[in-house]
């Protein structure tokens, strides 16, 4: 699976390092094309008439989480349902050579593994996130996989992201690590191997483009909301498992007046930032909410 919004700068580049990546693997490649209002679409398409391996996913909401949601239900389950292992990839990555192979054998190798991790060649704190993730056993939503028996899983138990959640690696994570029992089961590390010889690369933001400067703080923000909305809904995970989460995230943030703003040195701008939106999106829904029937628990 590749997500793309708007990516009419990188996606070529995407599909043609997958198929570099692996020139003797067959690859069923499907572009999750959420809200593009640029030439993404038309280029994936031309791309297609060269390799009718790649399939373009036309949706018309920008969401990536929702995009991620059709592939694991309907794309996948239609066309691949007894994949051994899936692969996850943002379309303004490139993948490196080797990346695919060396994830799958680390998943045949390592049958307690959920997912299998890349790691990132690119940016100027690549080496500091390299040496993290692989300490720390973690994954970076740029390119990672899971295994097919777990994806299974997913669908059985009709476990998908809430819409407009920003942290969608995050919640992977947690949901690999907890074997999809969060209230239950403690973290467990060793559910994901990471691959230090799996790697991805991309284009760094340039400090002389007022373009990238525009998105850098854009970022921020982001980050800052992640960060938050990360913390309610791990809260009501570990309380509700699975059913804690939410359709959309929103429907969460009328529970941010808990949250806190601390200090974070340059970030704490863009923290602050996200926090006030959150928190006035919640006072908007709250009565919504309050006024809406209770359903069966």
């Amino acid at each position: 699976m590749v997500l793309a919004y708007n990516e009419e700068r990188h996606i070529a580049a995407c599909l043609d390092s997958i198929f570099a990546a692996e020139p003797d693997c067959d690859f069923e490649v499907f572009v999750m094309a959420n809200g593009c209002t640029d030439g993404t679409e038309a280029i994936v398409r031309e791309c297609a008439r060269r390799r009718p391996e790649i399939h373009l996913i036309s949706i018309a909401a920008a969401d990536k989480c929702n995009a991620w949601n059709m592939f694991v239900h309907e794309e996948s389950a239609a066309r691949c349902p007894d994949a051994e292992v899936l692969f996850f990839m943002n379309g303004d990555m490139r993948a490196v050579a080797g990346s695919f192979s060396v994830m799958a054998r680390a998943l045949r190798e390592n049958p307690h593994a959920n997912a299998a991790s890349a790691v990132p060649v690119s940016g100027r704190t690549a080496a500091r996130n390299r040496s993290e993730l692989i300490r720390r056993r973690g994954l970076f939503g740029n390119l990672y996989s899971l295994r097919g028996s777990f994806v299974a899983r997913l669908r059985e138990l009709s476990v998908r992201m809430p819409l407009n959640l920003e942290d969608d690696d995050g919640l992977i994570l947690e949901l690999v690590r907890s074997d999809l029992a969060p209230d239950v089961n403690p973290v467990d590390h060793q559910r994901v191997a990471p691959c230090p010889d799996a790697a991805f690369a991309f284009d760094s933001l340039s400090p002389l483009r007022l373009e990238d400067w525009v998105l850098y703080a854009k970022r921020l923000v982001r980050y800052g909301r992640r960060g938050y909305e990360n913390q309610l809904l791990s809260r009501s995970m570990r309380k509700h498992g699975i059913s804690g989460m939410p359709v959309d995230i929103a429907e969460l943030y009328h529970e941010a007046e808990s949250l806190t703003l601390r200090w974070n040195g340059i970030y704490t701008l863009a923290n602050f930032l996200a926090l006030w939106r959150i928190r006035n999106l919640g006072k908007a829904r709250r009565p919504l909410q309050q006024a809406a029937p209770r359903g069966p628990i």
